[in-house]
């Protein structure tokens, strides 16, 4: 299935303003709530999805786009997130035909993988920038908790963001080509 630009652009829109919405609901509800410990980084989850379903030269274009709204709300830098966007998104790429997204169990299991492959990757640049390896295990650590959550709302966000960008549900393996 081939999208045309103007439905591209409208549905990069749109998951633009779902990304600003829970941006907004993860740096300011959450934390009135008492929820300070650990943060939902729901751009992980809007860029593992366009690597998985999209089969596009512009995924790279949209993983920046959307890490500099993500930075915005963020003290992590729109550069190592896109770095991080980039290595999942060639993972995903190599592992296309295998990822099949039919069950909740395996979205939820795939999303962890990759999330851990993501967060492995940032704090791995972390470590490298403050020159303090010791710290290693901590900082992976604390994107844990918040992945597992996130791993179990990805089916329903997946679902969404399958109305979105018009992916038809799993007849199409590679998702939708731009």
């Amino acid at each position: 299935m081939r999208m045309r630009l103007s439905q591209l652009l409208i549905s990069f829109a749109i998951t633009l303003a779902l990304l600003v919405g829970l941006e907004i609901v993860t740096s300011t509800i959450l934390p009135a709530i008492g929820w300070h410990e650990y943060r939902l980084t729901f751009n992980v989850l809007l860029i593992l999805y366009l690597a998985i379903r999209l089969d596009s030269p512009a995924v790279p274009w949209f993983i920046m786009g959307l890490q500099l709204i993500h930075s915005a709300f963020s003290i992590e830098g729109w550069a190592i997130g896109t770095l991080a966007g980039l290595i999942v998104m060639t993972s995903a790429n190599y592992l296309k035909e295998l990822l099949h997204l039919t069950t909740a169990f395996m979205t939820m299991v795939t999303v962890q993988l990759f999330q851990f492959i993501w967060f492995f990757t940032v704090t791995l640049i972390i470590c490298l920038k403050i020159s303090d390896f010791d710290k290693f295990g901590m900082i992976l650590w604390s994107f844990i908790p918040g992945s597992i959550l996130l791993s179990l709302i990805s089916p329903a966000l997946f679902w969404l963001l399958s109305l979105i960008w018009r992916v038809p549900s799993e007849g199409s393996s590679r998702g939708v080509e731009i």
